[in-house]
């Protein structure tokens, strides 16, 4: 046996006998659902963990929110999840940082009885059927921002991309799709930069790409951390309209951003129903129900500065005042 199929067994033995040793602590007090989030930091992240925790309270449960501190921390997440199914919740919420690393964690938690459901992505385990997931096309999303490219360049032109966290799953997916999206469109991708999710770091890199390719004409912003960074670079040079943005995502410093001139065109996922989605399906499978659907896809938002004011926010926003 090797070292990994033993640490992988000890594991499943260790929660399969904390989950009968205290199932009955468990049944005195409110039942707990688990989120496993890669970060709480971001307009995105906190706007789907307020649509999944409040839906989870609204349903009676108690919520144990877990972060991994960033999608540096793949490991952390798979750990964090083992401790959920130690604690025995009803069901485990996560955004995976990287769908491949949590295969073993998945198994651990199906032998248990534990549903897991992907929060904005879809939880992929080798052999093992996935329970079911509340998320919107990262493909998708990506052939929409590149609809958008062709709207804002009709005849061509030039893009600085802002491709996302170095290898995080959902900005992979999102990019390529769009690289694929644009091609024949005369429009030629002229640099491309991966980083962590950081309007400032975001900023000083606009700022360089900026330097060195003068003349390009849009920015691409994997979400608005990228898209607002870009923005303020774009009006510190005070080039805004010149050069264009576009991302993904409409937290309110995005929505301030476009409001200002600074950006063109935000694809939006509607972040607080997919939050709501995922709970709600986690209660389905928790009390034994089969849901209509395992797999339910959150339609896009497409925005312009022409119709910004019409936008839903109960759906895109966590409140101003809430905080993760």
């Amino acid at each position: 046996m090797t070292t990994k199929s033993l640490i992988h067994r000890t594991l499943i033995a260790c929660a399969l006998g904390l989950f009968v040793a205290g199932s009955t602590a468990n049944a005195a007090g409110k039942p707990k659902i688990g989120i496993a989030m890669p970060t709480v930091e971001g307009d995105w992240y906190s706007a789907v963990l307020y649509g999944a925790e409040t839906e989870a309270e609204k349903l009676g449960y108690e919520v144990v929110v877990l972060d991994a501190g960033g999608f540096g921390h793949p490991e952390k997440q798979v750990d964090q999840i083992s401790n959920l199914i130690v604690q025995q919740v009803k069901a485990i919420l996560t955004d995976p940082i990287d769908p491949a690393t949590l295969d073993g964690a998945v198994r651990t938690a199906h032998q248990t009885g534990i549903p897991v459901i992907g929060l904005g992505t879809p939880v992929i385990s080798a052999n093992i059927e996935p329970d079911a997931a509340a998320t919107s096309s990262q493909c998708q999303l990506g052939e929409l921002m590149a609809d958008g490219a062709k709207r804002l360049l009709p005849n061509g032109g030039t893009i600085a991309a802002l491709a996302g966290p170095p290898g995080a799953y959902w900005a992979t997916e999102r990019y390529a799709c769009f690289v694929k999206s644009i091609a024949g469109a005369k429009i030629d991708i002229v640099a491309e930069r991966n980083s962590e999710e950081d309007p400032a770091t975001a900023l000083s890199i606009a700022n360089d790409l900026l330097q060195r390719f003068p003349k390009v004409s849009l920015f691409y912003a994997a979400d608005d951390t990228y898209g607002v960074g870009a923005g303020r670079a774009i009006q510190q040079a005070g080039r805004c309209g010149a050069v264009q943005v576009l991302m993904a995502g409409f937290g309110k410093a995005a929505e301030d951003t476009m409001r200002g001139g600074c950006a063109q065109f935000v694809v939006a996922q509607r972040t607080v129903l997919i939050g709501r989605t995922a709970s709600d399906l986690a209660d389905k499978l928790a009390r034994g129900e089969t849901p209509a659907s395992r797999l339910v896809e959150v339609p896009f938002l497409s925005i312009t500065p022409d119709h910004v004011g019409e936008v839903p926010l109960a759906d895109i926003r966590q409140p101003a005042d809430w905080k993760p």
